[in-house]
């Protein structure tokens, strides 16, 4: 019989094999993960690259004229002309105006001419040229200026009529005993206007006077009548006067540098340059500028436009948003010593360890500023209160005096260094430091665009 086969099968457990390619997807992930989370969590710090640069100063500004003016009252009440043009020269006894009681000289003149101001062709043309000049500089701001406007043209229309009167003066045979003629006391400046400010000087003006529309021109040329005691005229007695500019702080210390300043004037785009000095008044600043000469050219004029002509600021170029502020150590220079590795300086500090012991070593320090007889420093291992001594004596001083630098953090070695500046001009956006400044920063040096986003030592990312 035949023997029967054994069909009992084992069955073997398949092993199971990781997918390498599946774990490595696993890692970038979570790298990836982690990265992004690093990226929207961790804090970023705005680099700004430093680079040489300038800024354009605004130079333009309205100015306050001062000069010797006296002013001169009529003497008698009636009809006034006057015989001489707006901001003329006029010399002893010469005719300035007359006043006649009746009204006879004034009628006599009205009708000359068939009563035609302008008998000769092209006599309009200063009427129209002042008309043009009003229009082309017309500002609804400075809507004032309007006054002005009326005061030169009734002046161009009145010189018309005074030029006629001085024609018939000699050959006038009406009532005399009502009719006065008056002349200069003294050479000057014939104006027939007055706003004021006759009598303020560089030593007794205040910032009020630069409101125009507060010191609008009285015309005194247009009237027909006067009565006895009003002004009559106002006579400029000196060539030299004084042209009054507010300015900026920052900008009065640099003009404080300055003897003489150049400026052009819009009104004619004439130059000249002027004695200057700084005036600090009522924490207002003023530039005073001292002319010698052509008085006559603004002669009927209070406020001037002008541009000074200052050169542009250069050198490095940083954002403010850049800028800082530091505290330094004041130490007597004489505490200042060297020593170390490198014979750096420094200064020898003296402490005490956890066991009482008197202890003495070399602290290095760094310099940010000077002055005649003090070094502002910093150093790592100096805190306030610390004793120092000076070399080959036992004199000590204890740091505790400190003094404010500005300055920005340069962050060329990744982390955050305070660097000091020295600004020599500033707007809103941007300021000019100067080049070379010890402690200071060189052009294409890294610094944190947002110095009040990041602390001195920090580690920029």
């Amino acid at each position: 019989m035949a023997k029967k086969k054994n069909k009992k099968v084992v069955k073997f457990h398949r092993m199971s094999h990781l997918n390498v390619g599946i774990i490595v997807f696993v890692i970038i992930f979570i790298y990836m993960i982690y990265n992004m989370f690093q990226y929207f969590t961790e804090k970023k710090t705005a680099i700004y690259e430093v680079t040489q640069g300038t800024i354009t100063q605004e130079n333009n500004f309205t100015g306050v004229i001062l000069r010797e003016e006296k002013v001169f009252n009529v003497e008698s009440s009636g009809y006034i002309n006057y015989y001489n043009r707006d901001a003329a020269k006029v010399s002893v006894n010469s005719y300035i105006y007359s006043v006649d009681e009746t009204g006879d000289f004034y009628q006599e003149i009205a009708k000359q001419n068939d009563g035609q101001l302008f008998a000769e062709k092209g006599s309009y043309d200063e009427l129209e040229k002042t008309a043009a000049n009003y229009v082309l500089g017309y500002s609804d701001q400075d809507f004032y200026q309007v006054y002005g406007f009326q005061y030169d043209m009734e002046a161009e229309l009145m010189e018309a009529i005074s030029s006629n009167a001085l024609a018939s003066l000699g050959s006038y045979s009406g009532n005399a005993s009502g009719f006065h003629a008056y002349t200069a006391q003294e050479p000057g400046i014939v104006v027939y206007n007055t706003d004021g400010l006759e009598n303020i000087t560089t030593e007794n003006f205040t910032k009020d006077i630069f409101d125009a529309s507060a010191h609008a021109k009285n015309n005194l040329i247009s009237r027909e009548q006067a009565a006895a005691g009003e002004p009559a005229y106002k006579l400029i007695t000196s060539e030299m006067w004084n042209l009054i500019v507010p300015v900026g702080e920052s900008l009065a210390k640099d003009l404080g540098k300055e003897s003489k300043v150049q400026v052009e004037f819009k009104k004619d785009g004439t130059t000249a340059w002027g004695d200057s000095r700084i005036l600090n008044q009522e924490d207002e600043w003023y530039l005073i500028l001292s002319f010698q000469n052509s008085v006559i050219r603004f002669a009927a004029d209070r406020y001037l436009d002008v541009k000074l002509l200052l050169s542009d600021t250069n050198g490095l170029k940083i954002p403010n948003t850049a800028l800082t502020e530091k505290d330094f150590f004041l130490i007597p220079k004489e505490f200042l010593t060297k020593g170390g590795d490198n014979n750096s300086n420094g200064v020898m500090r003296q402490y005490e360890d956890d066991k009482g012991k008197t202890i003495m070593e070399f602290a290095s320090v760094s310099i940010a500023e000077e002055t005649e007889d003090m070094y502002y420093i910093t150093g790592e291992k100096l805190e306030k209160g610390d004793r120092i001594v000076k070399a080959d004596s036992n004199e000590q001083y204890t740091l505790g005096e400190t003094a404010s630098l500005q300055g920005v953090y340069n962050i060329n070695k990744g982390y955050a260094v305070f660097r000091k500046v020295e600004i020599l001009f500033q707007n809103q956006e941007y300021s000019i430091v100067d080049v070379g400044t010890n402690y200071g920063i060189s052009l294409y040096d890294h610094i944190a665009l947002d110095a009040s986003s990041i602390t001195e030592h920090e580690i920029i990312h």
